[in-house]
């Protein structure tokens, strides 16, 4: 086995350590970031699929001065902002039993909740559109007791199927960051708080909250950032009034073969969702909860 002293010794600096790091990162990263940069300020040419010179910016006025491009841009942040608030309610209380009082069942229910995140995308999309369809299992359920006497039609194609497949997308991966969140806080301080006189509603706001404050704004950002940019589920269950900005970026580069248009709509998006980091960043650190330290 080799010792820590032996590696010590080996002739490697810190540069050759990260140099996977680093080639992988640029490979990944920085290389497509320049090429999106540099399509977006060439110009579309006269056959679809191609960009060249001159350099212009024309194609981030266009995208920015598009009155559709403002509504499927409220669409997605709405959309973003409806399934990351939902999920992280939802996985919040749910996190909580299994830290505190899931007991023996604990491993079971992780075990499920792991299980569910490798069923594939799109069989989960399909699936939702199977029960919220008009003949799905959710119509015919509610046909078959009377309480509908025909098919619910806003159940599909719209903002709220999209949100509902998307929180249930992201759900499992929420409850599994904020549970890793909630382990080194110890049961004591809810006690401790308990025994002063804290209610549970006292107990969450002032003791569990701020603890996990971070961890939750972390899952909100990742929740909102994926939601608001997806261009799958809304094709499969958005229609034309759960559309959304990310699909437009897909058609660009796939369908019309505006280069340009596609790199500046994605780039603007990013900078949108570094925007959002930086806002959500600054309250926590306003708040002072992002110097919180977890107490076991």
């Amino acid at each position: 086995m080799v010792t820590v002293q032996r590696l010590e010794r080996l002739p490697l600096g810190p540069l050759a350590l990260a140099l996977p790091a680093i080639i992988g990162i640029a490979l990944l990263f920085v290389a497509p970031f320049i090429t999106f940069v540099v399509y977006s300020v060439l110009t579309a040419g006269v056959l679809p699929f191609q960009a060249d010179a001159p350099i212009t910016l024309d194609a981030y006025g266009h995208f920015l001065n598009s009155g559709v491009n403002h509504n499927l841009a409220r669409n997605s942040a709405w959309t973003g902002l409806f399934a990351a608030v939902t999920t992280v309610a939802i996985s919040l209380p749910v996190a909580f039993w299994l830290r505190y009082a899931a007991g023996s069942h604990r491993n079971l229910v992780l075990l499920l909740i792991t299980a569910t995140i490798f069923a594939s995308y799109l069989v989960r999309i399909y699936a939702w559109r199977s029960m919220l369809g008009q003949n799905g299992v959710l119509n015919s359920a509610l046909i078959s007791v009377g309480v509908i006497d025909a098919p619910l039609q806003f159940l599909l194609f719209n903002r709220f199927a999209v949100t509902i497949a998307l929180i249930h997308i992201f759900l499992p991966y929420v409850v599994l960051l904020l549970y890793a969140a909630l382990g080194p806080v110890s049961i004591n301080l809810l006690e401790a708080a308990q025994d002063l006189g804290a209610g549970v509603t006292r107990r969450w706001t002032h003791v569990l909250l701020p603890l996990v404050a971070a961890p939750a704004a972390t899952a909100f950002i990742f929740v909102f950032i994926l939601s608001a940019s997806d261009y799958v589920t809304p094709q499969f269950l958005g229609g034309t009034k759960g559309i959304m900005l990310g699909v437009r970026i897909q058609e660009s580069f796939l369908k019309t073969g505006d280069w340009p248009a596609g790199a500046a709509g994605a780039l603007t998006m990013l900078v949108a969702f570094l925007l959002l980091y930086l806002i959500v960043s600054f309250a926590l650190r306003l708040l002072g909860l992002r110097s919180v330290r977890f107490v076991s």
